[in-house]
């Protein structure tokens, strides 16, 4: 922690299941027991809401193990976001919800051990961390998909251009005094 910090929270790591991960977005993993939205010929498909205010843009992405700590989160107001691990590495993903009228506070910001075969969909104003932290590795690889317009909006901001309109932030550092620390998982629970 460093010297500005008033307090870090230690954020224990539960692995995600479809119950509780529901309320932020949807697991998505090989179906299991769930007929196929589509099949013709040589071909199953199933469906994923994926929802987008603009064209969508598929990315990819390389976090680094820089350690656990954070205190910025993001949520996205017109699309839902979907990663997918490339090459087997587990992760954790922190993620949270605004407490009814009011913005997200410390107390709603959860973290999710995921499985190194299996992605997530985050559903709109779903507040996430911007990193992902790889478990057992010193990097993850994902696919990305997101839309054009929330993308270049992030990228101008980041260039020093103007306040993104479809993207908030929150750096818990500034609003209150505090940073995160992602405890490892608990494998036990498994």
């Amino acid at each position: 922690m460093d010297a500005i910090s008033a307090k870090q929270i230690v954020l224990p790591c539960q692995t995600a299941d479809d119950a509780s991960f529901a309320p932020y977005g949807r697991i998505v993993r090989r179906p299991e027991n769930t007929a196929a939205s589509l099949a013709s010929g040589a071909v199953e498909s199933w469906r994923l809401p994926f929802e987008s205010g603009s064209a969508p843009e598929i990315m990819f992405n390389r976090y680094h193990d820089k350690g656990r700590n954070f205190s910025v989160m993001e949520r996205h107001l017109q699309v839902t976001q979907c990663f997918f691990p490339l090459g087997g590495v587990p992760y954790i993903m922190v993620v949270g919800l605004d407490s009814g009228d009011q913005s997200i506070t410390p107390q709603d910001v959860k973290a999710f051990y995921i499985e190194g075969n299996h992605g997530v969909l985050l559903w709109k104003n779903v507040w996430h961390s911007l990193a992902r932290f790889p478990v057992g590795a010193d990097y993850i690889d994902l696919a990305f998909i997101t839309d054009r317009d929330t993308q270049s909006e992030i990228e101008g901001h980041l260039a020093g251009g103007a306040k993104p309109q479809q993207t908030d932030f929150i750096d818990f550092q500034k609003t209150h005094q505090t940073d995160f620390l992602v405890s490892d998982p608990d494998f036990t629970t498994r």
